[in-house]
């Protein structure tokens, strides 16, 4: 099977990319260096492939495969259609690693730039790895003989598929998720600079080159958030354009966090202060983040929350608790390490002050 190759190929690399990058940073071998950049564009490209390929199953209705036939249908149109990539869980890990991919091609190119390839790029590598793990696990690519295989014969093709829930048949779904993934997955790179600046106990040049990509996860985030507000406002039900819904809100903390270290980051290049803060406040928009999917696709909310997936199985919920652990020990865990040494700048406070 095409697309289950692709993945493993995609995680291959990746892990491939995080191993050698954090060997790299830590023996200053640069052949380990090549063999980094080379894992992490074959997992990238394995991933765009891989998106490429699952999109093209979609628009050309094969129905054969569960995704497929459970979220498209003859009926739908081509917008439409396109959103049906996207709309259940394992077209949103698709989405979501496909993001993490698309932009880790940016982040080295900007990270070899600035001189700092291995220290971000190995940890970075790590969550893109995560993700491809968790489309792994939430196989896109099942026939509905293996998901049915007491009633249903191997090689049956349905003649139509399910079709999207009424509610999702809006202009909205065309816009509104793929504008939010990329918000979620452009916030792995203010982690991975805080991170970079842990490691390298470099307490102010990692600020600066994290600002831009702070500025972008904020606008991207917030202007997803925002367009999700109109859809509820259309839909009926859903609370006008807010309705303090779990998930809404675990959407909506991350967003804050992001806005507010835009401003502490630029007091630290302008006073020298929040040298401390800053480290937080890059790192806890990522967490909040991956609990705001634990929440979404756990089924801990099914009951409270019209956002809700149904309950993903049991593995699906493992890999997320192990991710939020994982990422959360190994931020946190550095930062308390280093915090002793990060020096601490007194900040005169004025009425007047920018």
């Amino acid at each position: 099977m095409l697309g289950r190759a692709l993945i493993y190929v995609a995680f291959g690399g990746m892990l491939t990319a995080a191993f050698a990058y954090t060997y790299n940073f830590f023996s200053g071998d640069e052949k380990y260096l090549k063999v980094a950049r080379i894992g992490f564009h074959t997992g990238a490209v394995s991933i765009i492939l891989t998106a490429g390929y699952f999109m093209n199953l979609v628009l050309t209705h094969q129905f054969q495969y569960t995704y497929v036939w459970s979220y498209s249908s003859y009926s739908l149109h081509p917008p439409l259609l396109i959103s049906a990539f996207y709309v259940g869980q394992e077209g949103s890990f698709m989405l979501w690693t496909m993001y993490t991919a698309i932009i880790g091609l940016i982040l080295m190119v900007y990270s070899r730039k600035h001189h700092y390839e291995s220290s971000v790029m190995g940890i970075f590598s790590a969550i893109a790895a995560f993700l491809v793990l968790m489309a792994m696990a939430k196989n896109p690519f099942e026939h509905v003989w293996q998901t049915w295989p007491q009633t249903v014969h191997k090689g049956f093709m349905p003649d139509d598929g399910r079709g999207l829930n009424p509610l999702l048949e809006n202009l909205w779904i065309v816009i509104h998720p793929p504008i939010l993934f990329l918000g979620f997955a452009s916030t792995a790179v203010p982690f991975a600079h805080a991170f970079s600046g842990l490691l390298r106990k470099d307490h102010d040049s990692w600020t600066k080159v994290a600002v831009p990509w702070t500025l972008f996860t904020s606008a991207v985030l917030g202007f997803g958030i925002t367009l999700g507000g109109f859809w509820a406002y259309e839909t009926l039900g859903w609370g006008g354009f807010w309705g303090w819904d779990p998930v809404e809100n675990s959407s909506f903390i991350p967003w804050l966090f992001a806005v507010a270290s835009i401003h502490t980051l630029l007091v630290q290049r302008r006073t020298g202060g929040f040298k401390r803060a800053n480290y937080i406040m890059g790192m806890m928009p990522f967490l909040l983040v991956l609990y705001s999917t634990f929440l979404t696709r756990s089924g801990v909310l099914g009951d409270t929350s019209v956002h809700s997936f149904v309950t993903p199985g049991m593995w699906v919920y493992i890999l997320l608790v192990v991710f939020i652990a994982f990422f959360s020990i190994l931020g946190f865990g550095l930062y308390f390490i280093r915090v002793r040494n990060i020096p601490r700048e007194k900040i005169n406070y004025t009425l007047t002050s920018r």
